[in-house]
């Protein structure tokens, strides 16, 4: 076991791979899904700004241009961890997600298919960088959403920044 990989099961006891590539495919399906109803407020708390403005400006693109983007039959076909490194204050796990779903353009008003892959699904990558605080343990309060009502571990919400992002 590498000394990074060590020192983050130091700061976080409960970390597992499987439970932390379970989150990245969640994650995942989330932002792609956000994208395509137009209500990305729903990804503001675990996406950077410059992620989100970046998502938000690919949405309003599609808006002026009339039409929605979708991602039928979408999955994650695997999670890959590319990297573990540590800073003074957080953990940085680099991903690669590989996800594969019929990827096209439908008209905003009509629905009817514009243009993309909508016969067989399109394989993409697209890495992702997530950041796990050090210190979220000494901060980990359960809180309710205000939407919801549903309770919020503060310790298990992280940040990510999209290196790269296959619009």
């Amino acid at each position: 076991m590498s000394e990074v990989l060590e020192n983050l099961l130091k700061h976080d006891r409960d970390y597992s791979e499987s439970k932390f590539k379970s989150k990245v495919e969640n994650t995942f399906v989330q932002i792609k899904l956000s994208m395509v109803t137009g209500r990305i407020e729903k990804i503001d708390h675990f996406v950077n700004d410059e992620t989100y403005e970046k998502i938000k400006k690919k949405v309003k693109n599609d808006v002026e241009n009339n039409r929605i983007q979708i991602y039928d039959e979408l999955n994650v076909a695997e999670v890959q961890i590319l990297s573990i490194e540590e800073f003074d204050d957080c953990f940085k796990i680099r991903v690669r997600v590989h996800s594969k779903a019929l990827d096209y353009f439908i008209d905003r008003n009509t629905r009817k298919y514009l243009s993309g892959n909508n016969k067989s699904r399109t394989e993409k990558y697209t890495n992702i960088t997530f950041t796990k605080l050090k210190n979220a343990a000494e901060f980990k309060v359960v809180r309710k959403c205000p939407s919801c009502g549903a309770n919020i571990d503060v310790n298990s919400n992280r940040k990510m920044q999209l290196l790269s992002y296959n619009f």
